[in-house]
């Protein structure tokens, strides 16, 4: 079973945890990462202290809030020293997606980015629709 952390610049990460285990249940599989709540604990230092924890060959997903934020910068960093799947723009389409599989390959990860892309609409739209439908 993979593992996954979540990361993400203050709290965002274990409130994305909290509602995942609302609909998923009990995920023991998922560690966050949330920078920047202790000043005197380095981003860098976080990073290098959790990625340490998994082993080697351990298939791990690395999902931060944000491209080239400070957070995501870290892991794309420790890329070069540790082996893990690093994706950005965390959302719980995607969260629930690849927590859902038992085996994650690159182009597992690919496809549930791709799904969850056209997942995210402007609902306005929708509403016009549904509108103009119930005029007819």
């Amino acid at each position: 079973m993979p593992r996954f952390v979540l990361a993400s610049h203050g709290h965002l990460a274990e409130g994305m945890k909290d509602t995942l285990q609302i609909i998923l249940g009990q995920l023991d599989n998922v560690e966050t990462l949330c920078a920047y709540i202790d000043p005197d604990v380095s981003a860098h230092d976080q990073v290098e202290d959790l990625l340490a924890t998994f082993a080697p060959g351990e298939t791990v997903v690395v999902v931060t809030d944000i491209f080239g934020g400070s957070v995501n910068n870290e892991f794309m960093a420790a890329l070069a020293d540790h082996e893990f799947f690093l994706v950005c723009g965390m959302n719980m389409p995607l969260l629930i997606q690849l927590l859902s599989s038992d085996e994650l390959a690159a182009q597992d990860i690919e496809e549930a980015i791709g799904e969850c892309c056209e997942a995210i609409l402007l609902c306005n739209d929708f509403a016009a629709s549904a509108e103009e439908a119930e005029d007819f």
